[in-house]
């Protein structure tokens, strides 16, 4: 039921995934770059090249293989929004281009069918050498988190520069301006090759105020330094020493003394969410009643909850407590997200429940005063829907609310489970100022209620099949006769028995309440 707000439940979820595909697809494109390069010098081989070039080839095949390890190593964790993880990444792809074209130019060299290619190669590494010092800029100010006029400015004028940089180096395909291929194949430095490090100039201001004004320690500022300064030397030696390639290999050091602080700094920031996960889980469970039977003196009614977050903590809860002597209320609800914050809205919306139906007023009166205070200050978009009932244990009488949430299993003593379609009203804390209509039933000594979230009807397949209603149905009518506890365990039990293999997505809650009547 309400495909709609599902659909609305799992946008996040998606646009997440799409950005791992992309990250999934620059691990892949680098992988590719380095079995390719090494099948290309293994199919080229050395006879005929200088012994400088061998080693400046074998440096970059082992370079990028390096590039798809560390890329590896980056993109196998959770946190992919990090902005310091993501520029590193991106800084990843382009270096293996760098890494890819350099081994071909080298290759190629002197080799007068293949000139086309080699002006390529070093026209397009050139674009990437401007394309890698301008993620090394943003990661550098990423990690040393200071912002200024200065800097924002420095950012504009260098992003300008550097595409001009590069349109000079396709312009560099037809003329020779930073370099040349003869008639021979050999590549050889233009006049103004000397100017290609200069656009980096402008850069120097804004990063002796990042070091000056930025809060990070010390050691951090050094580290994130090397990813600008040996560049730099690399580019000083190789105009010095034509022949090894040092940039790339500059360039590969550089990015693997940072990937040491990037794992670091993961690492510490694991261990600290770790602990709080893990005192936010003990709290939420503390929340949740978790005592069973919860009133053993009363012989009137039987009840059984569980909730299995599908992280450390989660947006499902359920709660059950008496209001008088002779009205008890049950509660199942599903927040719209998962994690930590569905956590924060799930106990703001639990609180607010529980105080307002101890004031008194039925189900729609208390869902409809929860949903004008959370809307009211809810600023994150996040929504709760719920199903809240108020049964009298002495008539059986039951008034319920339901705001968006899966229809209940109701059964009658002798009888199938079966989920009626009632009239319902939209999450809380959905649209604003909208109506919850109450629904009213009577209950039979013997009759039963079973909620749950769409964490079970929604575990699904490696094939996508959904276990659906259909399935938590079988389960409940096969076990109709079984305790609240053992009825609960066995659709849980078959839910992930479905699923297989499969992670658990959604957080799985179930409660079932049986009427003994007086």
């Amino acid at each position: 039921m309400f495909d709609n707000f599902k659909k609305l439940h799992t946008i996040g979820f998606r646009a997440a995934k799409r950005n791992n595909d992309i990250i999934y697809v620059g691990f892949v494109l680098v992988c590719i770059l380095a079995v390719l390069g090494l099948v290309l010098q293994l199919k080229r081989g050395f006879d005929g090249m200088d012994p400088t070039w061998t080693f400046s080839t074998g440096i970059e095949v082992v370079g990028i293989f390096i590039c798809a390890i560390i890329y590896y190593s980056c993109m196998n964790g959770d946190n992919h929004s990090d902005d310091k993880l993501i520029v590193f990444i991106s800084m990843l792809v382009p270096t293996a281009f760098a890494l890819f074209l350099d081994l071909v130019a080298w290759l190629v060299q002197s080799n007068p069918d293949t000139i086309l290619i080699n002006t390529l190669s070093n026209a397009i590494l050139h674009i990437f050498y401007y394309v890698i010092g301008y993620l090394f800029w943003v990661y550098v100010y990423k990690v040393l988190k200071y912002h200024s006029k200065l800097i924002e400015a420095t950012n504009i004028v260098f992003s300008f520069l550097i595409m001009f940089a590069v349109l000079v180096c396709v312009a560099d395909i037809f003329f020779p301006i930073y370099f040349t291929v003869d008639a021979a194949g050999e590549y050889r430095r233009a006049p103004l090759y000397i100017l290609r490090p200069f656009v980096y100039l402008v850069l120097f201001p804004a990063y002796m105020e990042l070091c000056i004004r930025s809060k990070q320690p010390i050691k951090t500022k050094v580290i994130v330094s090397t990813v600008l300064f040996l560049p730099l030397l690399a580019e000083i030696l190789t105009f010095m020493k034509f022949g090894i390639s040092t940039k790339p290999g500059a360039i590969m050091l550089a990015i693997i003394i940072n990937f040491g602080v990037v794992i670091s700094d993961r690492g510490k920031a694991y261990v600290k969410t770790k602990n709080e996960l893990d005192i936010a889980s003990k709290i939420q469970v503390a929340l949740l009643p978790s005592i069973f039977p919860p009133y053993p003196e009363r012989k009137d009614f039987e009840i059984y909850a569980l909730s299995e977050p599908a992280r450390e903590v989660g947006g499902d809860f359920y709660d059950f407590f008496m209001i008088d002597d002779r009205h008890f209320a049950i509660l199942i609800a599903d927040v719209s997200d998962k994690g930590m914050g569905a956590a924060l809205f799930m106990t703001i919306s639990k609180i607010l429940i529980k105080t307002r139906a101890q004031m008194g007023g039925t189900p729609s009166e208390i869902v409809s005063f929860v949903d004008k205070r959370i809307t009211e200050e809810n600023t994150t978009g996040m929504f709760v829907t719920l199903w809240f009932a108020i049964v009298d244990l002495e008539t059986g009488h039951v008034d319920a609310c339901n705001a968006g949430h899966d229809y209940p299993a109701i059964m009658k003593s002798g009888e199938d489970f079966v989920i009626e379609k009632t009239p319902h009203g939209p999450p809380v804390g959905f649209i604003p100022g909208m109506e919850f209509p109450m629904i009213s039933f009577d209950m039979q000594a013997g009759d039963r209620i079973f909620l749950y979230t769409d964490g079970i009807i929604d575990a699904k397949k490696s094939n996508s099949s959904r276990f659906g209603t259909e399935g938590m149905l079988k389960v409940l009518n096969s076990n109709k006769e079984a305790s609240n506890e053992d009825l609960v365990v066995a659709v849980r039990n078959a839910a992930n028995e479905f699923a297989g293999n499969e992670p658990q997505f959604d957080d799985m809650t179930m409660l079932s309440f049986t009427y003994l009547g007086r």
